[in-house]
């Protein structure tokens, strides 16, 4: 009895002592994956303060209008091609127009004399031509 109980306590403690080392070996794994994280994190941080100290300088005034001058040749605007609000041509009202030309909306559109009405005049209303109605019957 006594010599199962002590292969049992050995037995148990190798594979505890093993589970530690184990542990051990991924702590220290995680730790070094740590540190390699934190110093990619500061080596990153270290290019976008380069970065933005690199956009600063690229976007100077001097050198904006260097480059504006290179690339978008513009010409001074003379006072006499400045128009006045009263020089500008009327623009055409809508709704001066002729009334025949607008199309109104009837009061109830949905009426059935108002379906079977025809259209009179130049300008005629769009209709949905999928179904045909047919008088008397119901599709």
């Amino acid at each position: 009895m006594k010599w199962n109980l002590t292969v049992f306590i050995v037995t148990a403690v190798a594979v505890v002592s093993y589970g530690l080392y184990q542990l051990s070996y991924e702590v220290q794994k995680l730790e070094s994956d740590l540190r390699t994280l934190k110093t990619g994190i500061e080596d990153n941080r270290e290019a976008v303060r380069v970065l933005k100290a690199e956009w600063a300088y690229e976007n100077r005034p001097e050198k904006l209008q260097a480059l504006a001058a290179e690339y978008l040749p513009l010409l001074l605007v003379a006072p006499y091609q400045v128009a006045e609000v009263d020089e500008l041509p009327a623009r055409a009202n809508p709704f001066t127009m002729q009334a025949r030309a607008i199309p109104v909306p009837r009061k109830k559109p949905r009426s059935r004399r108002a379906r079977n009405a025809p259209a009179s005049g130049p300008l005629h209303m769009a209709t949905f031509g999928g179904r045909q109605q047919r008088s008397g019957s119901v599709k």
